[in-house]
């Protein structure tokens, strides 16, 4: 936890200048991790006149909201499919101790160049590669195996994320 609010603060406090002075990250080929699509999308509809600090001091704020999410979504999503796939015998809380782990470091490349710009949505994808890797690492895994939980976790953690985008559309 230290790590990721340590490293998190920085990008989203950088993130959060950049996009003052004009980064969209509301695009997503721009954004260094999904947590940084709710801070445009937040200050775009729900508050109005932010400038300056803050600006900064939101949108920096609603980064760190996304990253606690996500990871409070994807910690125990990923330990379940894993537990599901590899359980035999062991104890759910390992499972969701190496997924904390996994996650983590996953989000190394987001939070050390997810404040830049970047064509394709390239840092999110390398933390991807990065969590996989970890998975496979962590719970000591084939590639075969590896590659069914990772896809099974994207999809589930999209299909949440995905549902809690509509509800946030019903209601505004």
């Amino acid at each position: 936890m230290t790590f990721l609010l340590i490293f998190g603060w920085i990008t989203a406090i950088l993130s959060g200048i950049l996009s003052l002075y004009g980064v969209d990250y509301s695009n997503p080929s721009n954004a260094g991790g999904s947590a940084q699509l709710l801070a445009p999308w937040v200050l775009s509809n729900y508050i109005e006149n932010a400038s300056g600090a803050l600006w900064v001091a939101t949108f920096a704020i609603l980064v760190m909201v996304g990253y606690l999410v996500l990871t409070a979504i994807s910690v125990p999503v990923l330990a379940l499919v894993t537990w599901v796939t590899e359980g035999r015998g062991r104890s759910f809380y390992q499972f969701l101790s190496g997924s904390a782990k996994a996650i983590l470091y996953g989000m190394t490349p987001g939070f050390l160049f997810g404040w830049v710009p970047n064509p394709l949505y390239l840092v999110g994808l390398w933390a991807t590669l990065w969590q996989a890797l970890a998975v496979k690492e962590i719970f000591e895994l084939g590639w075969v195996k590896m590659i069914f939980v990772v896809v099974c976790w994207v999809i589930i953690v999209g299909l949440i994320h995905d549902a809690g985008s509509y509800l946030l559309y019903i209601i505004s």
